[in-house]
């Protein structure tokens, strides 16, 4: 199992820089760099990147197209195959049209270009700094997946169904933070959905086709055994979010 992430939702933004130019880089770790909420990392070649993020995993990789050892189109690929899910989020800095097109294939969320201008760069950083409640200690949330996983079960959703495993992610992460459950689309289905390679969209319909085909089966009637009277067969279908919700409180008297 691989090292757990770094950040969470309440944790520090780790944040590491791969620049030629360093001047740029080093006035924002004077600003942003505060030890509590934000940590920043300078480096001025590709082996120094893989080196690190193989230590621990940045957050948000902010990286030049052009560094001595490896270019930063080759870091990027070596760094996907060498953390998978634990993958940051790119910012590349690019001179020429091809390797803004390069960034892009590979899933950079920006690309600034070079020589690096220290407000563009900065709104990048802090564009991503505001999305980093999608970061998720998904090791602190396996138990809590486990526990709901085994409620879908007896609910009688089949486990085989892909959208079974995004439901028990999805409780599972409620679980950790009620808070949550106000914003699935961006604090539930954006975090599985960057963990599996797929869309929140896809991950919000999987979740009603795996409700809706246990609501149809004979086995709804595990669905109503297992809620009560929290759920009520005259209303129709429980949404995501309040199957969600249910399991949560389930998972908690459990």
């Amino acid at each position: 199992m691989g090292e757990r992430r770094a950040v969470n939702v309440l944790g520090k933004v780790n944040i590491l820089c791969a620049v030629r130019d360093r001047r740029v880089a080093e006035s924002l770790k004077r600003e942003m760099d505060d030890g509590e909420h934000c940590t920043m990392q300078i480096v001025t070649d590709g082996r120094a990147v893989l080196s690190s993020s193989k230590r621990c995993a940045p957050d948000i990789l902010v990286i030049d197209a052009m560094l001595p050892g490896m270019d930063g189109l080759g870091v990027v690929d070596c760094l996907r195959e060498m953390l998978g899910d634990r993958m940051p989020r790119v910012i590349g800095g690019s001179m020429m049209p091809f390797s803004d097109e390069g960034f892009i294939r590979r899933g950079a969320r920006a690309v600034v270009r070079v020589p690096w201008q220290r407000d563009e760069l900065r709104n990048a950083l802090m564009a991503q700094m505001n999305e980093i409640d999608h970061f998720i200690d998904w090791e602190a949330a396996q138990e809590p997946y486990q526990q709901a996983c085994a409620l879908l079960g007896a609910m009688g959703m089949h486990a085989q169904l892909k959208g079974f495993a995004y439901l028990a992610w999805a409780s599972a992460l409620a679980y950790e933070n009620e808070a949550r459950l106000f914003a699935v689309g961006k604090r539930l289905y954006q975090p599985i959905a960057e963990r599996f390679q797929t869309t929140p969209q896809s991950v919000e319909r999987l979740i009603r086709h795996a409700v809706e085909s246990t609501m149809d089966a004979a086995a709804a009637r595990g669905v109503y055994g297992l809620f009560g009277n929290t759920l009520d067969p005259a209303r129709g279908k429980p949404t995501n979010a309040q199957i969600i919700g249910m399991l949560v409180q389930r998972m908690r008297v459990a």
